[in-house]
């Protein structure tokens, strides 16, 4: 391909990069026939990007500026609402070519890409998403100028573009708790009124099915009796509800919403529980990098010689928990030995990472808490009576995965809350000989307990004796998650296990006592998260 050629590739860039404008050689001057596809039935709060624009300019490239914006009454748009408005230009981009060492520049040079004008956006309004426009038609004066030859030559197309918000129906209904006690005879007897979180609150309520024994207050969802029912026996209703806009009539139907159980006397409405996660936590080896639900980060290992791996001591065996799900019959105990085959121990840093979980399908109507169980065993304190070890319990509602956190405590990849201070804590009173087995639970206190027996100095005043020991006592931990983290689409749950209050390597019984102290055996199991139906 020789120079000359360079006049079919600009052609084609051209052709790819064209204008939308129409373009009548020999027409120049103030830009005329604008024309926009109006948008209908745009939703409230939803981003809106219209369609490109055409017009006549004579193949002059035109830039496009919003004058004004009117509401179909004729008054303009208040000030602080045209910050949501855009419109699009043209831009310059370098388009890449293939070339074969033929297509070269006046110098020599070989083309590797030429310069082209891209008008893909160029007049397109933008209204972005998030926006709090009211219900209406709104239309949108445009001014439309080129230039050529030192000559601009403009025009203003008045209600050029016309947008319309229609009011957005509600995704969301729900009746809390689901099941719902009328009883016949009484005749205050009705539901709860119901939530609807999203959408436009200009609506009304109406039955989508037994219309002939419910009735439902349009102006509150509240359903009770027909007045014409008669009452035979106890029956179970699985009712739909339409949701409608006052303002254009449309209908969003939730079918099944709400259970309706019509008795003669009242009765006590059962709860619905989930356990919506709840891992077997199956691994395989002395220190993996995770299992079922979970991944293992070390930060720094220490001498541990098994961390957050299959359970090999009986210890770690004799739990029972009642909620466990029959399919997890593999249930399995996590083990991290913070010392080495000669009991000692380390500096270390150690994290376990659960699986992250989206709440936001029990925003509403539900109370979601967080449940596990640990014990330490094979503990001593060191000779000032501090621990040498501790577990942390983390959660996040922005974790993206990977790394936790760097060697210096940074976080990375989300930002993380430590939670052992809201904790409701039990521990185990039930045994099987010498092992500890759960129920009997002991009484609730606030917060995860000291490691140990609770005997000796308290530097970091922490010890418990009044609660005994805790040394290879299962410890049940229960945390009610904030209302504020059920928005979450990715909640995670995680786990340290750190060394404190010692920088050089400590060895159990060390004839040393400056020396002497073992970070301890680390069991944990049975993490599992449970949705409750609240009122």
């Amino acid at each position: 391909m020789k120079n000359g050629s360079l006049f079919l590739l600009m052609l084609h860039i051209f052709l790819v990069y064209g204008c939308k404008e129409a373009w009548k050689a020999g027409t120049i001057g103030n830009p005329a026939d604008l024309k926009y596809i109006e948008v209908l039935n745009a939703r409230e709060g939803a981003g809106v990007t219209s369609a490109p624009p055409t017009v006549q300019t004579g193949g002059l490239l035109p830039r496009y500026e919003i004058v004004s914006i009117r509401k179909a009454d004729g008054s303009a748009l208040d000030e602080s609402l045209l910050q949501y408005f855009s419109i699009g230009g043209s831009t310059t981009v370098n388009v890449p070519i293939r070339s074969n060492d033929s297509v070269v520049d006046e110098d020599g040079n070989l083309i590797t890409s030429v310069k082209a004008v891209s008008k893909g956006q160029n007049g397109v309004i933008m209204l972005a998403a998030g926006h709090t426009l009211p219900v209406g038609d709104y239309y949108i004066t445009i001014k439309v100028t080129t230039e050529a030859e030192g000559t601009v030559y403009s025009t203003v197309f008045d209600d050029a573009f016309h947008l319309q918000i229609a009011p957005l129906l509600p995704t969301m209904m729900v009746y809390a708790p689901k099941n719902q006690n009328l009883v016949y005879g009484d005749p205050d007897s009705k539901t709860v009124t119901p939530i609807v979180p999203n959408g436009n609150p200009d609506i009304s309520f109406a039955l989508g099915n037994h219309s002939d024994k419910l009735v439902i207050d349009r102006a509150t969802g509240a359903i009770s009796l027909a007045p014409a029912y008669v009452y035979s026996s106890r029956e179970s209703l699985d009712v739909t509800v339409h949701a409608i806009s006052n303002i254009n009539g449309e209908v969003a139907a939730f079918e099944d919403v709400v259970r309706v159980i019509i008795t003669d006397v009242p009765e006590e409405m059962e709860v619905e529980t989930l356990y919506f996660f709840y891992p077997t936590l199956i691994t395989s080896g002395a220190k993996p990098n995770g299992g079922v639900g979970y991944t293992v980060q070390k930060v720094n290992p220490g001498n541990s010689r098994r961390i957050w791996g299959e359970t090999i001591n009986n210890y770690g065996k004799f739990l029972q928990v009642p909620e466990r799900p029959a399919a997890n019959a593999g249930q399995m105990p996590l083990q991290t030995d913070t010392y080495n085959d000669g009991n000692t121990t380390a500096p270390f840093d150690i994290w376990l990472a659960m699986a992250s979980q989206d709440l936001t399908p029990f925003q509403y109507g539900y109370k979601v808490s967080l449940t596990f169980y640990y014990q330490v065993a094979f503990h001593q304190y060191l000779q000032n009576g501090s621990s040498p070890s501790d577990l942390e319990v983390y959660i996040s509602r922005d974790y993206t995965g990977g790394i936790i956190a760097d060697a210096n405590g940074n976080w990375l990849n989300g930002t993380w809350t430590k939670i052992n201070d809201d904790i409701k804590s039990q521990k185990s009173l039930g045994t099987n000989g010498t092992q500890s087995t759960g129920a009997p639970w002991g009484p609730v206190f606030d917060g995860t307990p000291y490691p140990g027996d609770q005997t000796g100095p308290d530097p970091e005043e922490r010890k418990r004796p009044d609660l005994g020991t805790f040394s290879a006592k299962w410890i049940k931990c229960v945390y009610e998650v904030p209302s504020s983290y059920l928005t979450s689409t990715s909640f995670t749950l995680a786990f340290r296990i750190k060394s404190m209050n010692f920088t050089e390597p400590v060895t159990f019984n060390h004839a040393d006592l400056s020396k002497r102290g073992r970070g301890g055996m680390y069991v944990l199991s049975d993490i599992h998260y449970k949705a409750e139906e609240s009122n």
